[in-house]
């Protein structure tokens, strides 16, 4: 059984890859805490965040500082982002849990899916993302996935980017559909990367099965994520924001929502910036 601890990674370099600690990282880990009363948050990191959102979210974290891995099985860890896929990998091989990516928000408990060994969900066109996974303590499918990083290959955002983190796993529950579970898109994946509106925009959409919503940060951090806020999930009409603003309980007067004021009108400036181009082509 898979136990009730939540396991994130962040930090493997000093500059967080371009995306600091923000209300989005905060807004993940409260919404983790509160729909799966986890008995622990593991944070697993090298260089520590800081900022006003990150003190909020320490109480919520049992911290773990480590080296981020350079090398597995002799092959190099060019990018921090495959050097967070092998620390996920250790820390459910030997603790088992829920694996997070910082940009996924939880929307109810997982606990229907705490039966089985190991879970992934679908990525379509794509495989099986790592974003968010469950498992046993050694469990086997990790095991063979992390064997396989024998043959790693890291040359940067290229053919090989999402080589082992998505499509071998999609690759190995085929030889071995018997050592986990799979879920479909629309628990942990829905929307694909492609179509942030069916997220950003407000015409209705069910996400009744989803458990999480993964916000693909590393696509849309500038257009919608980089700029969120208490503020903006009060005022806006958007799908997201009819999701997750119960887990802002911030009022006008709290000096937190008040400083969204700056961000809320900085959004509202790009959006406006981006209908006058597209006016104009």
């Amino acid at each position: 059984m898979v136990p009730n601890i939540i396991h994130y990674c962040f930090g493997m370099q000093p500059d967080f890859g371009g995306r600091p600690f923000s209300y989005l990282h905060y807004l993940s880990i409260v919404s983790a805490a509160k729909t799966n009363k986890p008995d622990k948050i593991f944070f697993h990191y090298q260089f520590e965040p800081s900022g006003k959102w990150w003190k909020r979210a320490k109480p919520f974290l049992t911290l773990n500082k480590i080296e981020a891995p350079k090398e597995i099985f002799g092959r190099p860890l060019l990018h921090y982002a495959h050097q967070a896929d092998v620390v996920r990998l250790n820390a459910l091989i030997e603790h088992g849990g829920i694996y997070l990516d910082s940009d996924v928000v939880c929307l109810k408990s997982f606990e229907p899916l705490r039966k089985h060994e190991f879970v992934m969900g679908i990525q379509p066109d794509r495989g099986l993302c790592n974003a968010v996974m469950l498992a046993a303590p050694q469990a086997r499918f990790l095991k063979i996935w992390h064997s396989e990083y024998q043959w790693f290959r890291s040359q940067g955002k290229d053919q090989f980017w999402e080589e082992h983190s998505v499509v071998l796993p999609a690759q190995l529950a085929q030889k071995h559909p018997d050592l986990l579970h799979i879920e479909e898109q629309k628990s942990f994946f829905y929307p694909n990367y492609d179509r942030p509106l069916v997220l950003f925009g407000n015409a209705v959409e069910d996400f009744s099965k989803a458990y999480c919503l993964h916000l693909w940060e590393s696509v849309w951090w500038k257009d919608h994520l980089e700029l969120l806020s208490p503020l903006v999930l009060r005022i806006s009409r958007s799908n997201f924001a009819r999701l997750v603003r119960r887990f802002t309980k911030y009022k006008f007067g709290d000096p937190i929502f008040s400083l969204g004021l700056r961000n809320y009108l900085r959004l509202l400036k790009r959006y406006f910036n981006k209908r006058r181009i597209h006016s104009h082509v």
